[in-house]
């Protein structure tokens, strides 16, 4: 009976592949973000700072997409994570070339835009292997919107990305402690009968 136990406890496994260390270092990557965002404002009126935080912050999610996609098995590789990672990395090449609000505003709205979109064909692709994909879908959306709302305003621009790496990084970090989906049996678990004393 022992055995069994053992072989339960070993199956039972999240919806998401994807270990909590790795979700763990996107979630650090967001919320120092919006953390430095929040707390470095009186400097937000210089053009240069909010272009290397931004690139920055850019950088580091597109890091950690990277991570995330390079530690998954091959069952559970999809190209998501790395397309994410990509464009992510593609927005911190080119924003430091923006030499105007207009172009800050087109380049992270341009990211929150591919990144929503990915995020929802992920959750389209493997249905709970990224259980999260639909909020940050939309928040992605509505970064992008407000981006192009406040297209000549450097400030609200930088604010409304810090916003978004805050309120993604908060909802990541207490979906990585979620312990619900872990606890629930697989199927195959739910089909088997028990075993014999």
């Amino acid at each position: 009976m022992s055995a069994a136990v053992r072989t339960s406890a070993r199956s039972t496994a999240p919806d998401s592949p994807v270990t909590r260390p790795i979700r763990l270092t996107r979630v650090g990557v967001l919320i120092v973000s919006g953390l430095v965002i929040a707390f470095s404002a009186p400097l937000h009126e210089q053009f240069g700072f909010d272009i290397v935080v931004a690139t920055a912050a850019l950088g580091l999610i597109g890091i950690a997409h990277l991570l995330e996609w390079w530690s998954l098995t091959a069952p559970h590789r999809t190209s998501v994570p790395l397309l994410l990672g990509i464009v992510a990395i593609v927005a911190a090449i080119i924003l430091p070339f923006t030499t105007a609000p207009i172009g800050f505003a087109v380049v992270i709205a341009a990211w929150s835009l591919v990144s929503g979109l990915l995020e929802f064909i992920g959750a389209t692709v493997r249905p709970g292997s990224r259980q999260d994909a639909t909020l940050l879908g939309g928040a992605g959306l509505l970064l992008a919107l407000l981006v192009l709302f406040a297209r000549e305003d450097q400030v609200a621009i930088v604010g409304f990305f810090g916003a978004y790496a805050l309120l993604t990084g908060v909802f990541l970090g207490i979906s990585a402690f979620d312990t619900r989906r872990t606890a629930q049996p697989t199927t195959d678990e739910a089909g088997a009968t028990p075993a014999a004393p």
